[in-house]
């Protein structure tokens, strides 16, 4: 699977002194942001326990968000123990260790610390081994949208453009296509449907949106409306893209497509 990238949020700042009198410095918060719990099997099919990976979000006092980090929570069933061992954030894609020079079996809940804090988005993932065999793993939070591919079409009735976007999302990836008309003064512009999909090997799959229902709306303003899906297997050859239909006044009927092949 190709790397998503996602771009990086600079930190606030800290305070300044002037004149002798300190600066308003905003307060944070470490709010709630996404905890994502598994049940964890070992061998012969047993419940070896449970695993949570928690993420939170730092907020300012005016509502945006400077930071997030993230833990692991485990919790061993009677007789087991579950062992932590690395973790990773999509946003970087570094393995880090989770206690340094190693974490030991745990037999009864344990919270990790927090990781340092991440300035942009991202998945956290937590790994570790099931009383010395087998290995588990849980994701928690998601990446921002990332523009893959797209694609304007300039008519008289306005201006019409598909987005192909992609993430990760706890421990799966998506994918999103977007369109988004803009009619030009006194025209309008009537979506029919907006698809997302992937071309693998020559077999087409895809998830599409259908706009006209109940019924097809001439819109007369900038409007927009997307398609998700979690992305399936990739072929040797492939092509993922975007796409679009869109009525225009003059009786013809715009298809429009972004993709990337590979």
């Amino acid at each position: 699977m190709w790397k998503l990238r996602t771009a990086v949020l600079a930190l606030g700042v800290t305070a300044a002194v002037a004149g002798g009198t300190p600066a308003a410095q905003a307060a944070v918060t470490w709010q709630a942001f996404d905890k994502n719990c598994v049940t964890v099997i070992g061998l012969g099919g047993a419940i070896a326990g449970s695993v949570c990976a928690q993420v939170q979000k730092r907020v300012t006092d005016t509502g945006s968000i400077s930071g997030y980090r993230a833990r692991v929570i485990v919790t061993p069933a009677e007789g087991h123990s579950l062992k932590p061992t690395t973790y990773t954030w999509s946003s970087d894609g570094a393995t880090n260790q989770i206690c340094t020079g190693g974490c030991a079996p745990q037999t009864s809940e344990w919270t990790s610390a927090w990781t340092p804090v991440k300035t942009s988005s991202g998945t956290y993932t937590a790994r570790g081994e099931v009383s010395g065999s087998t290995i588990f793993s849980v994701s928690a939070s998601w990446s921002d949208w990332t523009q893959i591919a797209k694609k304007c079409v300039s008519e008289a009735a306005g201006k019409l453009c598909v987005y192909r976007h992609e993430r990760g999302y706890r421990d799966i990836y998506e994918e999103r296509a977007k369109l988004t008309v803009a009619p030009s003064a006194g025209n309008w512009l009537e979506p029919r449907w907006v698809r997302v999909g992937i071309v693998s090997d020559g077999v087409d799959s895809h998830k599409t949106r259908d706009l006209c229902d109940p019924s097809c709306t001439r819109r007369t303003v900038t409007w927009s409306a997307t398609v998700s899906r979690n992305i399936g297997n990739i072929g040797s050859t492939y092509q993922l893209y975007a796409s679009a239909q869109v009525a225009l006044p003059s009786g013809d009927v715009e298809l429009i497509k972004a993709s990337l092949s590979g």
